[in-house]
Order: C-alpha cells, then sequence, then structure tokens
C-alpha cells in the first residue's frame, strides 16, 4: 500500500517549523515552491538508513558484476562492449566522459 506524503508550501517552515519537524518524523514532507514539488523533507534517521541501504545496493551490484565477469572471463573483451553490458543489464546510461574520450 502506498501512503500520499503531506505537501506543505515552503513558507510554512518558516512559519511553522515545530509543526513540519514534527510530521516529518513519522513520514516524508513533499515541499513546494510556487505550487510545484521542489524537495522532500525526511527525517535525519530515515535519511541514514536510505543512505546505507543505496550503499548497500551499489556495493551488491558491483560485487555481482565483478563475479559475473570473473565467471564469464574467457577472452578479451573491449571496454565499449562491457559498457554496453552494463547499460543493458541495468537499464542505466554511464556517463563516461572522463575517460579521455571526447564529447559528442
Amino acid at each position: 500500500m502506498t501512503t500520499i506524503a503531506p505537501v506543505f508550501p515552503i513558507s510554512d517552515l518558516r512559519y511553522k517549523a515545530k509543526k513540519v519537524l514534527e510530521l516529518v518524523k513519522e513520514q516524508p514532507i513533499v515541499l513546494t515552491q510556487r505550487g510545484r514539488p521542489r524537495a522532500v523533507l525526511v527525517d535525519y534517521d530515515t535519511y541514514n538508513e536510505m543512505a546505507k541501504r543505496q550503499q548497500a545496493l551499489e556495493e551488491a551490484r558491483d560485487a555481482f558484476l565483478l563475479q559475473r565477469a570473473q565467471e564469464t572471463a574467457q577472452k578479451y573483451v573491449p571496454f565499449e562492449a562491457l559498457v554496453r553490458q552494463h547499460e543493458e543489464l541495468f537499464n542505466e546510461k554511464l556517463e563516461l566522459t572522463s575517460l579521455g574520450k571526447p564529447d559528442v
């Protein structure tokens, strides 16, 4: 079941900070500016847990990729092929501009 986060204008932080901080202990709050969502406010402990989970997921992904590479390594694979495999496997585009290749 999905719960909808309460929405507050950013100006409420100034005038209703105590109320907002009490509510954020229970669930995230969406902050709006000029009627548009701009940020999500979460409890500090919740944020730390989210950051730890994200790091654990990234480490697990990296370990999986390393294990898969070691299991399937039979011959030289060009770097571009590895990038393509990663993008297909994780459905995410890698930004590799820092590898000395010209930006296209």
